[in-house]
């Protein structure tokens, strides 16, 4: 695995352990391959603290196929399952072929199995509202849906670039605070705060600036973030 760019994080860090890495496996990215999520797998066990939390985005895809796809929400969101199946399914292929020890090391998380917290839908709420002030975190983020080169040649309407920012806004609270997942959603479920991701962007720096209060400030605070979130920028060679 080739890491590109350590960000809120040192190589040391990772070399040691220190952090529970999340992979999210986005099903719009043809570079999740099943090679190259193999790989990230057997890279993320090598050097997570305790276990890994593969993601699975797959509700909040129906907001790319109902805008970019053309699809009424009803099939936009059946289409989404169903590719989260297909996904869910993969992995498993994957999991299944790695040694007995290493098996329940990996954890597998569809879309709704994230919200369901306090945590998120509190941050939800404030990043919406913040959206619909329409100033400069709206700017921001319309510009990194309109970075997107699939949305790039869709050419969609103002009406449909804020439909398709949902998807950035609905991730921002995982990405900027760490994964929670397991226990009950009173304990808030354990705490995954390192991803391995291929490629970066304005989302990326968005959330490093929210984490690092040099972005939105403001936001920041009212975000009320308790976890140090860190990312790595990784290939497969």
């Amino acid at each position: 695995m080739r890491i590109a760019r350590y960000v809120n994080c040192a190589k040391e860090e990772v070399e040691a352990r220190k952090f529970n890495i999340w992979i999210g496996c986005s099903l719009g990215n043809s570079y999740f391959t099943k090679e190259h999520l193999k790989a990230f797998i057997l890279w993320a066990l090598d050097h997570t603290k305790e276990d890994i939390l593969v993601a699975i985005p797959d509700r909040i895809q129906a907001t790319n196929l109902q805008v970019l796809d053309r699809n009424t929400p009803e099939r936009a969101l059946k289409v989404a399952m169903q590719e989260g199946d297909k996904r869910f399914a993969l992995l498993q292929e994957i999991v299944t072929a790695l040694p007995l020890e290493k098996q329940h090391l990996v954890k597998m998380a569809r879309w709704e199995e994230l919200e369901r917290s306090k945590y998120h839908e509190y941050r939800v709420k404030v990043i919406f509202d913040e959206f619909k002030k329409k100033g400069a975190f709206y700017e921001y983020v319309l510009n990194i849906v309109k970075a997107n080169p699939k949305v790039q040649t869709k050419n969609p309407s103002l009406e449909g670039l804020e439909k398709l920012a949902e998807y950035v806004l609905y991730e921002i609270p995982i990405f900027l605070n760490g994964v929670k997942f397991g226990g009950s959603r009173a304990e808030g479920g354990k705490v995954y705060s390192l991803i391995i991701y291929p490629g970066f962007g304005l989302f990326d720096e968005l959330c490093d600036g929210l984490q690092k209060h040099t972005l939105f400030p403001e936001l920041s605070a009212q975000l009320k973030i308790t976890n140090r979130q860190a990312m790595l920028e990784a290939y497969v060679e």
